[in-house]
């Protein structure tokens, strides 16, 4: 999604790196006007950000109990490489449950 179009509240699909490859903001991050103007600042043009279809077929439309929910788990997989399909797919899992049990 196009940097103009980013809202504060989105939650970055995909880490951000620099032209040299560091992370600037990793995936799973909730999007504040702070980091919003430091991707402008750093020239960032486009960010994946994810799509809460799982947090709306759960029911749950409290976005402060996914947040808690998503912190937690990135706390879980903080060690993991996030780009991985396979971390990706146990992540999603796991928020999943968490909200069918919320």
């Amino acid at each position: 999604m196009r940097l103009a179009e980013i809202q504060p509240g989105m939650r970055l699909a995909k880490d951000v790196h620099d032209p040299h490859g560091q992370i600037l903001i990793r995936a799973g991050v909730v999007l504040g006007e702070r980091q919003i103007r430091a991707l402008r600042s750093w020239g960032v043009a486009e960010v994946a950000i994810v799509q809460d279809e799982d947090a709306v077929d759960s029911g749950i439309r409290d976005p402060e109990i996914i947040d808690e929910i998503r912190r937690s788990i990135d706390i879980q997989f903080s060690l993991s490489n996030r780009d991985h399909p396979v971390i990706q797919a146990l992540q999603a899992l796991c928020l999943s449950r968490a909200l069918d049990r919320s």
